[in-house]
């Protein structure tokens, strides 16, 4: 079928306000331009922004021949409780917020005239969710059309073998036989014709030597599918695919027969400053810096991935562990998609993730949730192995795996646990059985933040063991969420049990990596987190008295990259215990910060910068960090050694080192005191002026480009100054359009769509759309007593 992008010419309004709709082009976030109060519903598990129920209308000529042809839609994902209604008629509902699903406008779409496409998405009901959800259509709409007789969206599968056989499934609505090629661009590899028969063809084609997939080399080709019907081709499918083939056992996890261990990092589905609203050059810029950072795998926490994401995943090569709902059976947030919503719809939501990844081959583990308390009881666990059999009947080629937090299934089965009912059949999450005003899982997350290692210490319990054994021996792969404790233990009381650490503290990295390699049976480690990301507010956020009356705070910040996308010094720690360099790096505690009390969070104990520009803190003293995988580090401010010292699990920490302007530089050495390597940084020198770096020259015309623009405030000598933020102001002209602007400040009271935001240590980002025209796009950033900047980016 004809896949058409549906993305353009929406009216958007407050449901019940209609008279007042704009015009928008999606992907769009509703939430992200929504106000932001310290009362709201929400809370801090969302940012403190306000929920709502909107209405997207598109009016759209049907051409005549329409009418003799099959059209399908696809909403990639709406937050939440969406309807699709067609000339006022209802024809779908979804109350998850995160899966795609399909509509059949087939002889409902009135050809030759106007119609009306409606989507609903009431997000009204608030809190709903643990982290920031945004509102809306955020994912792209795509409308299918083609002959009646068509192969059905999704229902090409191709699977490949060691032999180098690939085996092909076709689910269609009518047909004859089924033509297929494989092509190594634009070379025919190989070539079969198969009969249809009960609406489904299938086969196997072998093939010669081909590039295999996998996360170094990353090597895609083409599966094209030919429908024929009365000696005609009546439709035609393209799926891209990679070879690759994946076992596991307790030997480790092998793809194409190399053991792989899993570098992850955790990530959540927004894309920072741009909210919800899912874009493929965001989602590419994610994976491109995630890799950069030596992250080789990630898991989409806690809901499925979008397109955009796992087509830069195949094509990057980056390992993917999808993943399908935080909640299951019982409710954590009061009007969350758990209980009733789950029971009825798991299966069409499962399924629809699954038919989604089939051909990715960047998709290697399929999760299905995280955090499941009930899985320490009698009905949690039932679930747990029906889940596991239906992804099975769907992909067997794929481990099944869930994120368990061992502490909390055990505090179900003592009938302690967080959510659920109490012992007056009250709702925990409530605090009553009316969920009206109810308090949040704001309560959980900061109780997580005080245990810290007492979590990971209660998971080592011998009554852990029977609350959780029932569901690992479901799973291909226990997942364990801050089970640190349980690695070495797990491996005598349960030889046959392979485990990932599905979610563990970046702090602990160094000891979490060291069993990784030790233990064959745990293949990997995903640190919370690798990205930024909105909601939960401040629970990695390393807090300052001086942010408590200065704006709320907006982000997690448990990410080593910020939700700009900036890459923090502990990035480099982690590259030096995966032994991906020798190259140190030097993180310093902000000297702009000296004196403001603080408190460090249980996933991020650090927001040290890489950076020797702090201009007005001369004379202070601050620590200063530097990582190092060598036996010691040297630090030298200004040719003047501070000694060298040893290092511990990659790091030596120099204390109380009094800032003056000039060069720092570290020096790693081996145990026979050769030199590994060095890093230097300089101060800023001169006047500030404003940087701007576009990462693409070029945009296409009436796409959903986007060209991200990195603002910088620097010296003369192009250093970024770390301790002279100000707030800038952009604007963009000709054929583009401004989609965000703000920067990676924890606590702020400014928004991402104003075109006004304040830099943090310097630096900011802009993200420019494409326009419907060719021509070119200027973004100029002003500021208080600096020079104006401009950039040109040329939309063709």
């Amino acid at each position: 079928m004809k896949k058409i992008n549906f993305n353009a010419d929406w009216l958007f309004s407050r449901t019940g306000d209609e008279a007042n709709a704009k015009a928008v082009r999606l992907p769009h976030d509703a939430m992200i331009y929504e106000e932001r109060r310290k009362d709201s519903p929400t809370a801090g598990a969302s940012g403190y922004f306000l929920g709502g129920c909107y209405t997207y209308t598109k009016r759209f000529t049907a051409p005549k021949e329409w009418a003799d042809c099959a059209v399908i839609l696809e909403p990639e994902a709406v937050y939440k409780n969406s309807s699709v209604l067609l000339n006022g008629e209802k024809l779908a509902e979804r109350p998850y917020g995160y899966t795609n699903y399909f509509v059949d406008l087939t002889g409902k779409v009135k050809s030759g005239e106007e119609n009306e496409l409606t989507i609903i998405a009431d997000n009204s009901k608030c809190p709903n969710t643990r982290w920031y959800s945004g509102s809306g259509v955020y994912r792209d709409v795509n409308l299918y059309v083609g002959a009646l007789a068509h192969i059905v969206p999704d229902g090409l599968q191709v699977t490949t073998e060691e032999n180098r056989t690939v085996r092909f499934k076709a689910e269609v609505t009518g047909g004859e036989k089924l033509h297929v090629k494989i092509l190594d661009g634009e070379d025919t590899i190989g070539i079969m014709t198969v009969p249809v028969e009960n609406n489904t063809a299938s086969g196997g084609i072998g093939v010669g030597d081909v590039r295999l997939w996998d996360a170094e080399n990353p090597n895609l080709y083409t599966f094209r599918a030919e429908l024929y019907e009365g000696g005609k081709c009546v439709d035609t499918e393209e799926v891209t695919f990679g070879f690759r083939t994946l076992s596991w056992s307790t030997k480790g996890f092998f793809v194409n027969g190399k053991e792989t261990l899993f570098r992850g990092a955790c990530v959540h589905h927004d894309n920072g400053i741009l909210g919800g609203a899912s874009f493929y050059d965001a989602e590419e810029r994610r994976i491109r810096l995630l890799k950069e950072a030596g992250f080789n795998a990630v898991r989409s926490s806690h809901n499925p991935a979008s397109r955009a994401m796992l087509e830069a995943c195949d094509r990057l090569g980056m390992y993917v562990m999808d993943e399908l709902v935080d909640h299951w059976l019982i409710h954590k947030n009061p009007f969350d998609y758990a209980d009733e919503d789950f029971r009825a719809w798991w299966e069409r939501d499962l399924s629809e993730m699954i038919r989604k990844n089939y051909n990715h081959p960047s998709v290697v583990m399929t999760s299905i949730g995280n955090e499941i308390s009930e899985l320490g009881l009698t009905e949690g666990q039932e679930m747990c192995r029906k889940m596991v059999a239906f992804c099975k009947e769907l992909d067997p080629g794929r481990p099944v795996t869930l994120g368990v937090n061992l502490m909390l299934a055990d505090m179900a089965a003592k009938g302690k646990g967080l959510y659920g009912k109490d012992k007056n059949g009250n709702d925990k999450t409530t605090g009553s059985q009316s969920m009206d005003n109810a308090p949040t899982s704001e309560f959980y997350n900061a109780l997580m933040n005080k245990m810290g290692d007492l979590m990971d210490m209660a998971a080592a319990g011998k009554s852990v063991d029977k609350a959780t054994s029932a569901a690992f021996a479901a799973l291909d792969i226990g997942g364990y969420n801050y089970a640190t404790s349980r690695y070495v233990k797990d491996g005598k009381l349960h030889p046959e049990r392979i485990i990932v650490g599905s979610e563990t503290l970046p702090k602990y990295l160094y000891k979490n990596w060291q069993l990784v390699k030790e233990l064959p049976y745990l293949i990997g480690d995903f640190m919370w987190t690798g990205w930024d990301y909105l909601g939960e507010s401040g629970i990695g956020t390393v807090q300052y008295k001086s942010m408590k009356d200065n704006g709320l705070i907006v982000s997690g910040g448990a990410g080593v990259i910020d939700i700009c996308g900036k890459l923090r010094p502990e990035v480099q720690w982690n590259r030096l215990i995966w032994d991906l360099t020798k190259q140190p790096e030097i993180a310093v505690d902000p000297y702009s910060r000296v004196g403001d009390k603080r408190t460090v969070a249980m996933w991020r104990d650090t927001d040290a910068v890489a950076s020797w520009a702090w201009d007005g803190c001369e004379g202070k003293k601050q620590n200063v960090t530097v990582y190092s995988n060598g036996t010691t580090a040297e630090l030298v401010v200004n040719g003047s050694s501070l000694g060298k010292k040893k290092v511990k699990s990659d790091k030596a920490i120099f204390r109380n080192v009094t800032y003056v302007p000039g060069t720092v530089t570290a020096v790693s050495y081996d145990a026979s005191g050769k030199e590994l390597g060095r890093v230097s940084y300089t101060s800023a020198t001169g006047k500030t002026s404003i940087r701007l770096v576009a990462e693409k020259p070029e945009l296409r015309a009436g796409s959903d480009d986007l060209c991200f623009v990195r603002v910088e405030l620097v010296g003369e000598n192009g250093v970024i100054r770390s301790a002279s933020d100000r707030q800038l102001t952009v604007e963009v002209t000709g054929a583009g359009t401004l989609q965000a602007f703000g920067s990676s400040r924890p606590n702020i009271t400014e928004n991402f769509y104003s075109g006004v935001h304040t830099t943090y240590y310097g630096q900011a980002l802009a993200a420019v759309r494409a326009g419907a025209e060719a021509g070119d796009i200027r973004v100029k950033v002003s500021g208080k007593g600096l020079e104006d900047a401009e950039v040109v980016i040329r939309t063709v």
